[in-house]
């Protein structure tokens, strides 16, 4: 089930995100963003769909489940070479700063993550690693 969600819903949804009609919607009512870092190699911009929880203020929390497979997914590297990235929801698109949670943030995200895709406790019992969580702040303009 794993393999099939990580090769056919995550290209659906990036298929379809411009639309209402992007799987990960249906059934879930669960916050869908899509998330753009660039390429720690190439510099290109790379996005992905993922799902968050609000983190106090502008702020949210995304997890870097990888589906529960063994390695971090590619974003999460990235974001950590460069963490300015692109954040879009609803269609509307922000600059953020990405930040690696820390042991007490990651505590208190994860129920929340949890309460939206039970499934993300069985990623953490499978991909046997320490799964990243990230905190998504917004990229304010210097004056």
């Amino acid at each position: 089930m794993r393999w099939t969600l990580s090769k056919v819903l995550t290209p659906l949804d990036m298929a379809l995100r411009h639309t209402r009609y992007a799987p990960s919607r249906f059934g879930l009512g669960a916050p869908l963003c899509f998330l753009t870092t660039s390429g720690r190699r190439s510099g290109a911009p790379r996005t992905v769909p993922l799902l968050y929880v609000p983190f106090g203020g502008d702020a949210l929390a995304v997890a870097a489940t990888n589906f529960g497979q063994v390695g971090h997914p590619g974003w999460s590297h990235n974001l950590e070479s460069n963490p300015r990235a692109e954040l879009e929801i609803d269609g509307v698109t922000r600059l953020v700063i990405g930040r690696r949670a820390d042991a007490h943030e990651s505590a208190h995200v994860w129920p929340r993550l949890d309460a939206i895709w039970p499934a993300y406790e069985t990623y953490r019992t499978l991909a046997r690693r320490d799964i990243k969580v990230f905190i998504l702040e917004p990229e304010f303009a210097s004056d």
